[in-house]
């Protein structure tokens, strides 16, 4: 919604903005939204009035649309054989069902539970995630904003990469095309500079008290 804000806003000055891209805890702890391993109920929609549902991502698409998002947004190493077994012993009703079928088939990981990066693909997909976090920041970039903090909290590596590459492309100073011989554009084109070389991670102390702030980076 910040093409909105900014417009109702626009005689004042802002002077930061922060965005947590962070998925509603009251969200995911909610068993009938269908966020959680033991929900009945295969949902994940965070507006609840879209149609889009974690349902019809599982039952009704392609093999190939499905190994897309378990490579792209789950970052799966075994996305084929993952789409390919959900794809012959569909459909699926609830995702307690489909956890189970993940426990049975998939190889089991040390560091969480085998069913977090495809749930976190499949979320991903439902909500459009990554697309609204690109929405946001070119409505950043086109606000033409000045003397602004902008600060994102981001949650995986997917997210962070977008944010990165983005406050890169801010902090250059020249945007000639690669193939140019020598600088043409002045220079000094760059729309601010980077504060911090590396994200700001949360301390031992902020875990202890948010088990879930552990995975952030501002």
């Amino acid at each position: 919604n910040f093409k909105t804000i900014i417009q109702k806003y626009k005689n004042l000055e802002i002077k930061g903005i922060l965005a947590d891209i962070g998925v509603s805890s009251l969200q995911l702890d909610d068993i009938n939204r269908g966020f959680s391993f033991k929900s009945e109920t295969l949902d994940m929609r965070m507006n609840q009035d879209q149609k889009l549902s974690a349902r019809d991502v599982i039952n009704n698409y392609s093999q190939a649309k499905l190994e897309y998002i378990f490579k792209e947004y789950g970052e799966i190493k075994e996305y084929k054989k993952l789409a390919s077994l959900i794809v012959q012993n569909r459909p699926f009703d609830t995702a307690k069902q489909l956890t189970n079928f993940l426990s049975q088939n998939m190889r089991k990981t040390k560091s969480h539970h085998l069913a977090t990066l495809p749930f976190q693909a499949i979320r991903i997909e439902v909500n459009q995630e990554l697309e609204s976090l690109k929405e946001l920041l070119q409505s950043i970039e086109k606000a033409n904003l000045s003397n602004c903090i902008i600060a994102i909290i981001t949650f995986h590596s997917l997210e962070d990469k977008i944010v990165k590459d983005y406050f890169k492309k801010w902090a250059k100073d020249c945007i000639c095309p690669a193939h140019f011989y020598k600088c043409e554009c002045m220079n000094n084109n760059s729309k601010g500079k980077i504060l911090t070389k590396k994200p700001i991670i949360p301390t031992k102390e902020e875990i202890l008290q948010n088990p879930r702030s552990r995975s952030s980076k501002l």
